[in-house]
C-alpha cells in the first residue's frame, strides 16, 4: 500500500514539473520569436540610420567636391586662357579641325612626359596654378581643362589623351553647349593609377555662354575613406555598392572588381519596404549576413547607370548575440525553477495524498466486515464533502444488506412454491410441442412445394424469354429481305408496274415497316428485362430533344388534321440523359397521342421544378378507363381488344418507355378522365442525387 501512497506524491511532482516546463518552454519560444522581430526591427532601424548618415556625409563631401570644381572652372585666369585657345579656330571649319585634333592626339600620343609639346600644356601658367591646388588638395588625383571643341588647355600632369571631345564624359557634361554637372562611376584613372570619381562641370564666360570644360577626378580613398574607419563590434563594417552589387569601396578591396551581393539581392533590398534583411550565404560573404543600406543621393543626379548604395554589414550571428545571451539566460533560469519545485512538489504531493491514504483505510476494514468504520478527514474541501457522503453511503449499504437479508427469506418462501407450478407447466408445454412438431412438417411440405413450383415457373419464363428474343432474332432477317425485294420492284428496277400494283407494294411495305417496329419493340423489351442495354449519358438539353421528336412526328398529325403544339420553359437546365433513347420516349410518346386522338391536337411540354425537370404529352382523345389505368404500363397489354381494337401494336411500347425513364431514374405514369384526353408525364432527376422521385416532389 506504500507504493500506492509516494506514487500520488510523485504524479504530483511530475505534473507540476512539466506544467512549469511547457509554461516556460512555450515562454521561451513565444520570447525568442518576438524577440527576433522586435530585436531585428529594432537593430535594423539603427543601422539604417547609421546608414543614412554615412550616406548623407558621402553625399555632402561630393556636393562639396562639386561646388570646389565650379569654383576653379570660374576663374578668370582659367576663363581668359579657354577663351583665348578658342579663339585660334575662329576660322577654321569643322573639317579642318577633326584633322588637326587628329594630329594633335598621335603627337601627344607619341611625346613623352619631359618633351616641350608635353610641358607646353602641362607647365603653363595655367597647369601651375592647377598643381598649386593639388598640392593644398592631396584628393585629387588628376585635374584638366578644355576649349570648347575638347581640346587640352592645361593639365595637372599628362593626360591619357590631347582630344577629350571623343569621351562620353565630356559629351555628358558639355550638352550641345547647354552644359550639365556630370558624375561618374568608380574608374580607374590611368594617368594617375588611382581609382578615382571624375567630376567634369561646364567653364562659362560672362555671357554665360559655354566655352570649356573642367574635369576633377577624386581618389575613392578621400572620397568614401570614412567608411574604412566605421566599425561596430568585431563584424560590422560599412562599403559602399552600386546597383549590380559590386563594391565601389571596401576597406582593403580594389574596386569594381567583387561582387558584394548578387544583384537579385540588392534588387530585394531595394524593393523592401524595410531598408535591411538578412542574406544567407550571399556574394562575398559565406555566413549569414545582417544587411542595412541607405542610397547616396547628392544635390546633383548621378548618372543613369550609377546608383550609389551605403550598406552596413555585420555577421547576423554577432548582430543576434545579445538576444541569444538573454535566451540561454532563460533556459537556465527555467532548469533552477525544475530543481527547485521537486520539493515543493514534494510537499503538496504529501496533502494530496493523506487523506487518499485515508479512504484506503476505510476501504480495507469494509471488505473485512467494519461497516461501523467512520471517516474522520477535516480538510475544509471537496474531499471533506466525498469522505462525509462515503459515510452516508456506508449507513446506505449497512441498511441494504440488512433489507437483503429479509427478501433472501422471502425468496426461499417462494422458490419453494414455484417448483410446483413449474412442473404442471411443464405438462402443458409437452403438449403444445408435440401440436407444434406436426404443424412444422405441414409448413415443411408446403414449403417444398412451393419452391418447385417458383422453379417451374422460372424455367417458364426463360424458355418464353428465349423463344421470344429468337423468334424475332429470326424474322428480322426474312422481313429484311421482303422489304428490300418490294422497294425493288417498286421503284421499277425490275420492270415497269401500273399504278394498281404500285397501291398493293406500298401497302406491303407498311406493313412489313410495321411488322418491324414491333419485332424491335419485342426485343428492346427483352434487353431492357436482361439488363443488356447500355445508355449513353451526357449532359444534354432537353428542350432540343423535344423540339427535335415533334418535328419528326408532325406530319403524322399532319395527315390526321390534328394541331402539333410545343411548350418550352425558359432556362431549362442540361440534365444528363441518353439521347437516343429519351427520343424513343417521345416519339412513342407523342405516336399513341396521335393514333388515339381524331380531332383537336396534342401538347407537348416541359416544366422545371426543384429537384427534377418534366416532360408531358397530352391529347384531346378519348381518355382512358379508371379501371385500365393500372395496365397502362405493362408489357403485352392493350387497352383495346377484340372488335374494339382499332389500332395495333404489341403492347409493349409504353413498358419500355417505362423501362428507359427508370434507368434514368425518373418516373413515368399517367393522368386521364374518360372522354376528356389523356395526359402522360415523366420526369427527369437534374442532379443524380436521388434513387427515385415521386409526384409530390413535382408539386413542391
Amino acid at each position: 500500500m506504500q507504493k500506492t501512497k509516494s506514487g500520488i506524491k510523485q504524479k504530483v511532482i511530475f505534473i507540476i514539473s512539466i506544467s512549469i516546463l511547457i509554461v516556460m518552454i512555450a515562454g521561451i519560444i513565444l520570447t525568442y520569436f518576438l524577440g527576433v522581430a522586435l530585436f531585428r526591427n529594432t537593430i535594423g532601424k539603427q543601422y539604417e540610420q547609421m546608414a543614412s548618415g554615412l550616406a548623407v556625409s558621402i553625399a555632402a563631401d561630393l556636393a562639396g567636391e562639386i561646388e570646389d570644381v565650379e569654383t576653379y572652372a570660374s576663374r578668370p585666369l582659367w576663363r581668359d586662357a579657354v577663351e583665348e585657345t578658342n579663339s585660334r579656330y575662329k576660322f577654321t571649319d569643322k573639317e579642318s579641325l577633326a584633322v588637326y585634333f587628329n594630329d594633335m592626339d598621335k603627337k601627344w600620343a607619341a611625346s613623352d612626359k619631359e618633351s616641350a609639346f608635353v610641358k607646353e600644356y602641362v607647365d603653363n601658367r595655367i597647369a601651375l596654378s592647377i598643381r598649386d591646388i593639388l598640392k593644398i588638395r592631396g584628393n585629387i588625383a588628376e585635374l584638366f581643362i578644355t576649349d570648347k571643341f575638347g581640346g587640352l588647355v592645361a593639365a595637372s600632369d599628362r593626360t591619357s589623351d590631347f582630344y577629350q571631345a571623343d569621351e562620353d564624359w565630356w559629351q555628358k557634361a558639355y550638352n550641345n553647349g547647354k552644359g550639365e554637372v556630370y558624375i561618374s562611376d568608380a574608374e580607374f584613372d590611368e594617368s594617375s593609377k588611382k581609382w578615382v570619381v571624375s567630376i567634369a562641370v561646364p567653364i562659362k564666360d560672362k555671357n554665360d555662354s559655354i566655352i570649356g570644360i573642367c574635369k576633377n577626378s577624386i581618389s575613392t580613398d578621400r572620397l568614401f575613406g570614412r567608411l574604412g574607419d566605421f566599425k561596430i563590434g568585431q563584424t560590422g563594417h560599412a562599403v559602399v555598392i552600386d546597383k549590380n552589387g559590386i563594391i565601389v569601396f571596401h576597406s582593403g578591396i580594389e574596386p569594381m572588381k567583387v561582387r558584394d551581393y548578387e544583384i537579385v539581392n540588392v534588387k530585394k533590398l531595394l524593393l523592401g519596404k524595410k531598408h535591411y534583411d538578412i542574406f544567407y550565404n550571399a556574394g562575398s560573404h559565406p555566413k549569414k549576413m545582417f544587411v542595412s543600406f541607405a542610397s547616396i543621393k547628392p544635390s546633383h543626379a548621378l548618372p543613369s547607370d550609377t546608383d550609389w548604395l551605403v550598406l552596413i554589414n555585420q555577421d547576423a550571428s554577432e548582430t543576434f548575440k545579445s538576444l541569444h545571451v538573454f535566451i540561454i539566460q532563460l533556459v537556465m533560469i527555467t532548469i533552477i525553477l525544475l530543481i527547485l519545485i521537486i520539493p515543493i512538489g514534494s510537499f503538496f504531493g504529501e496533502i494530496f495524498a493523506k487523506p487518499i491514504n485515508e479512504f484506503r483505510l476505510a476501504t480495507e476494514k469494509i471488505i473485512n466486515g467494519g461497516w461501523d468504520y467512520v471517516l474522520n478527514i477535516k480538510t475544509g474541501d471537496e474531499i471533506e464533502e466525498f469522505a462525509d457522503t462515503f459515510n452516508e453511503m456506508l449507513q446506505n449499504l449497512k441498511n441494504k444488506q440488512e433489507e437483503l437479508l429479509g427478501a433472501k427469506n422471502e425468496l426461499e418462501r417462494l422458490s419453494q412454491s414455484l417448483e410446483k407450478k413449474v412442473e404442471e407447466r411443464t405438462r402443458d408445454l409437452s403438449l403444445t410441442q408435440e401440436a407444434t412438431l406436426n404443424i412444422l412438417e405441414d409448413l415443411t411440405e408446403a414449403k417444398a412445394k412451393l419452391e418447385k413450383e417458383a422453379t417451374a415457373l422460372e424455367e417458364a419464363l426463360r424458355i418464353k424469354s428465349d423463344f421470344t428474343s429468337t423468334v424475332s432474332h429470326e424474322l428480322r432477317t426474312p422481313l429484311a429481305a421482303i422489304k428490300e425485294s418490294i422497294s425493288i420492284v417498286s421503284d421499277g428496277t425490275t420492270g415497269p408496274i401500273g399504278p394498281e400494283q404500285k397501291e398493293f407494294l406500298d401497302m406491303a411495305k407498311r406493313n412489313v415497316d410495321r411488322l418491324n417496329r414491333l419485332i424491335n419493340d419485342i426485343l428492346d423489351f427483352q434487353k431492357l428485362e436482361a439488363g443488356k442495354i447500355i445508355f449513353d449519358m451526357r449532359e444534354d438539353d432537353i428542350n432540343e430533344a423535344v423540339t427535335e421528336a415533334a418535328r419528326t412526328m408532325a406530319p403524322l398529325a399532319q395527315e390526321k388534321g390534328l394541331d402539333l403544339v410545343i411548350d418550352l420553359a425558359d432556362n431549362m437546365p442540361h440534365v444528363r440523359f441518353d439521347r437516343d433513347r429519351i427520343m424513343q420516349v417521345l416519339t412513342n410518346l407523342i405516336s399513341n397521342a396521335i393514333k388515339f386522338t381524331e380531332k383537336g391536337g396534342i401538347t407537348i411540354a416541359t416544366k422545371i421544378f426543384s429537384n427534377v425537370i418534366e416532360v408531358s404529352v397530352e391529347d384531346t382523345g378519348a381518355g382512358i378507363r379508371k379501371e385500365d389505368m393500372p395496365k397502362l404500363f405493362q408489357h403485352f397489354e392493350q387497352l383495346e381488344k377484340g372488335v374494339d381494337r382499332k389500332t395495333g401494336g404489341t403492347g409493349l411500347g409504353l413498358a419500355i418507355s417505362k423501362g428507359i425513364i427508370e434507368q434514368h431514374r425518373g418516373k413515368v405514369w399517367a393522368e386521364s378522365e374518360l372522354g376528356k384526353g389523356a395526359i402522360i408525364k415523366f420526369v427527369l432527376p437534374i442532379k443524380e442525387r436521388r434513387s427515385r422521385y415521386d409526384k409530390k416532389d413535382i408539386d413542391r
